[in-house]
């Protein structure tokens, strides 16, 4: 089978591949080829623990490439460790944020399915084999999710951080896919064409919500990644970011032509359940003007949401850090983890 480089299809060529592209490494000709992008800017502490996850995986045919923006830490002489694996090829060049980055890797991949690690989380053990059998499990899916776990700076276990069964507006209210657990097909990435680089936070959520207009993603009850929080990463340090993006992705999905009723009705419960988010966010930095004005925001729109309900339990761990708010949180993805409920739909 003849495998070109996604540059090569019409919507990616604004990323025409440069020069002369290494052949994909194929041990098993009758597993699909799967592709994997890590964006890296700086990540020199986490980055040998995210290459070596992917590398180390049981899973016959990687295609593996580090698109750099121009680290100036240890970063490179971490690599130096992975040089002699023909699988890993690594680009150091200026770019326009981590969506171009990620962008620049798609272009020069070869693979039938496609993912993107970001620098500072992991693959767990089994993550790709068991993400391409889920692909192979749901044809009808353009793409599939499952749980995460949180670390810390160290890589120590938070919690887990439970995927919920896929729904388009379970998408748009920011309770799936966790990121590192997504793997794409390849013509779904080559219908939807690039990430938008204007988004510099949530290029991640745009992106599922191009896709749900088109086809639906499926879930794996499985821990397939990590997902590190420390004080570095744009999660944690760029709430604002974030909040605007996350508005604006979720305006653009409803005023789409041609939504069906069912999906546009929904319109004020989802932007009141992301004011939920965004003032259950605000309270635990403790920021309590924000959070009161984002919660009379969400209040005004839709009344009451089950979302509001965690607010309290954040205040609470304001004044006593026994993390309630988050047991509260993966207690409840556990439960809706496994059925369908009626906010779902």
């Amino acid at each position: 089978m003849k495998r070109t480089p996604l540059a090569s299809v019409p919507a990616w060529n604004a990323y025409a591949a440069v020069g002369n592209l290494p052949a994909p490494i194929i041990n098993e000709p009758a597993l699909p080829l799967v592709s994997i992008v890590t964006p890296s800017f700086n990540q020199g502490r986490f980055i040998a623990a995210t290459v070596r996850s992917v590398l180390q995986q049981d899973y016959p045919n990687i295609e593996y490439w580090l698109i750099d923006g121009g680290s100036s830490d240890e970063t490179f002489d971490v690599l130096a460790q992975f040089a002699g694996d023909a699988r890993l090829h690594v680009i150091r060049e200026p770019d326009r944020g981590q969506a171009d980055a990620i962008n620049k890797g798609w272009a020069r991949c070869h693979g039938d399915v496609l993912a993107w690690l970001n620098s500072d989380d992991e693959l767990l053990p089994a993550a790709i084999r068991t993400q391409v059998a889920a692909l192979n499990a749901n044809p009808a899916a353009a793409a599939v999710y499952a749980d995460a776990l949180y670390t810390d700076p160290a890589g120590k276990p938070i919690r887990p951080l439970y995927g919920r069964p896929y729904h388009p507006l379970t998408l748009l209210r920011l309770e799936i896919p966790a990121q590192p657990t997504v793997f794409l097909r390849r013509e779904a990435v080559a219908m939807l064409g690039p990430l938008d680089i204007t988004r510099r936070y949530s290029m991640d959520s745009d992106y599922w919500a191009r896709l749900a207009r088109h086809a639906p993603m499926a879930q794996t009850q499985a821990l397939v990644a990590t997902y590190r929080l420390h004080g570095m990463s744009k999660t944690v340090r760029s709430p604002a970011g974030f909040y605007d993006e996350w508005l604006a992705i979720a305006q653009r999905f409803f005023a789409a032509p041609g939504l069906p009723d069912a999906l546009r009705d929904a319109r004020a419960a989802v932007l009141a359940d992301i004011y939920a988010a965004m003032a259950n966010l605000e309270a635990q930095a403790g920021r309590f003007g924000n959070t009161l004005r984002y919660l009379a925001y969400g209040l005004s729109l839709a009344g009451l949401r089950p979302r509001m309900l965690k607010l309290p339990l954040t205040l609470l761990d304001r004044l006593l850090p026994l993390g309630l708010a988050g047991r509260a949180g993966t207690l409840w993805g556990s439960i809706r983890r496994r059925r369908k409920t009626a906010w779902d739909s």
